[in-house]
């Protein structure tokens, strides 16, 4: 299986630093703030970048990598096209950002004067967000098989909240990231999931669509480089009484045992939300792409019947995907691209909250394009000899999803836009079903 290394990370900023022409850039003046503010986020002790970068000797010891990689583009891993909307936490170093990189390397890395190196920044126990309100432990490991198919497991979190609390955002944090495809966190009114709970001797219990019951915004999905961010001002999520957390996890086989005991950090606030989200899902259930095939294109959209603010998207696709558009089409026929990624990277999904939530008037056509490349060219393809690939659930099948997270202008119009996608996402929930059937009847021959 072919697999494409993350190197490693950088956060970026719009600062940059302005030099005198007689001074040269040193470490400590000049390039331990900017990788303080943009990059050992990831690259420190115990997070996904592969090596920290919080000492001089750290930075020295991999300064031509970082130089060369940044000059390349492959990082920082933003993978949006410039000019097709505006989200939170952009990551794109300036030009002169990374020629101050290169100057610095190719001047030999000095140190500099060390009364000049500024403190390094703090971090709250490993959580992004600081220290939750409530943290949840899985109570002991799930252990997954050297080899085999992709499992996913769901995991259930009695929650119980204060009187008068509500959910403002969520962090999860894997404890074995080689192996965590992603995680969908859900809510169960119904205690379905208490009487499935380890019924087959394992924690949890098996593959479970939450198409439906997945937590608002950008609560309730991770995948490799998320960061969590909190629901925007004005939002919140109620929990009713006697209601789970539902943790799904996929998990891929590394080629040897290992094991996964999640934790997840809530983060609560007593402010009652004033409007209410509900997820738009886009998704082509259809994908069935013949070996060898560069662009195979699919397409999914919705009309939508009520003005909106889309508050974010998030898109999904596994290895095979290329480029994946979303764009709203307007009822006098203008047309406004929302978000365009045209070099995708499986290790870089993220969800995009726009720096100011997008107004669509009623009866605006979202559209969900994507391009996926099942050549033997695409260095991500997981078959070295390309293999006809359906749609589904395991990271050598293909998806191609985009979920939009929209508000409603007129909060009372909400039920309209809820009952409409609540329709379409059960009747994509039974062709989901009806897929899963039948590829696990094939594994089953």
């Amino acid at each position: 299986m072919k697999s494409v290394p993350i190197v490693f990370a950088v956060i970026a900023t719009s600062s940059c630093v302005t030099l005198s022409a007689e001074e040269g850039p040193t470490y400590c003046r000049d390039i331990a703030p900017l990788l303080n503010n943009n990059c050992v986020t990831c690259h420190r002790p115990g997070e996904v970048a592969p090596f920290s970068l919080r000492t001089y000797n750290d930075v020295r010891k991999h300064g031509r990598l970082i130089a060369a990689i940044v000059q390349a583009k492959i990082m920082p891993p933003w993978r949006p096209v410039a000019g097709y909307g505006e989200f939170l936490g952009e990551r794109r170093l300036t030009e002169e950002q990374v020629a101050l990189i290169k100057k610095w390397v190719q001047a030999g890395m000095p140190e500099g004067d060390r009364k000049e190196l500024p403190e390094p920044p703090k971090f709250s126990s490993g959580w992004h967000l600081g220290n939750p309100d409530i943290v949840f432990t899985m109570p002991q490991p799930y252990h997954l098989p050297a080899e085999g198919a992709d499992v996913l497991r769901n995991f259930v979190i009695p929650l119980e909240l204060p009187e008068g609390k509500y959910i403002r955002a969520v962090e999860y944090r894997p404890s074995n990231r080689r192996i965590v495809h992603h995680a969908v966190l859900g809510m169960d009114r119904t205690g379905s999931g208490r009487t499935r709970d380890g019924a087959d001797g394992l924690p949890g219990f098996p593959q479970a669509s939450l198409a439906g019951v997945i937590l608002p915004g950008n609560l309730g999905i991770w995948t490799p480089g998320w960061e969590p961010v909190p629901l925007p001002d004005g939002f919140a999520f109620p929990w009713p009484k006697g209601t789970d957390l539902i943790l799904q996890l996929h998990l891929s086989p590394s080629g040897k045992p290992e094991s996964e005991q999640s934790t997840v950090g809530i983060y609560l606030t007593d402010q009652p939300p004033s409007n209410f989200m509900v997820d738009i899902y886009m998704e082509d259930l259809r994908i069935d792409i013949p070996p060898g095939e560069k662009a195979y294109r699919t397409r999914d959209s919705v009309t939508l019947p009520v003005e909106v603010d889309v508050v974010g998207l998030y898109p999904h696709m596994h290895r095979l995907g290329k480029e994946v558009k979303v764009t709203a089409r307007f009822p006098d026929g203008t047309e406004k691209i929302l978000l365009w990624i045209n070099d995708w990277n499986f290790n870089w999904q993220m969800y995009y909250q726009n720096v100011k939530p997008v107004r669509l008037p009623p009866y605006t056509e979202l559209v969900m394009e994507s391009v996926h490349d099942n050549s033997a060219e695409n260095p991500n393809n997981p078959s070295v000899i390309p293999q006809r690939v359906e749609w589904g659930d395991q990271t050598h099948n293909e998806m191609s999803v985009v979920i939009a997270q929209v508000v409603p202008v007129n909060k009372s119009e909400g039920s309209m836009l809820w009952t409409m996608e609540s329709e379409r996402e059960s009747e994509k929930g039974r062709e989901r079903e009806k897929k899963r059937e039948r590829a696990a009847n094939q594994r089953q021959r």
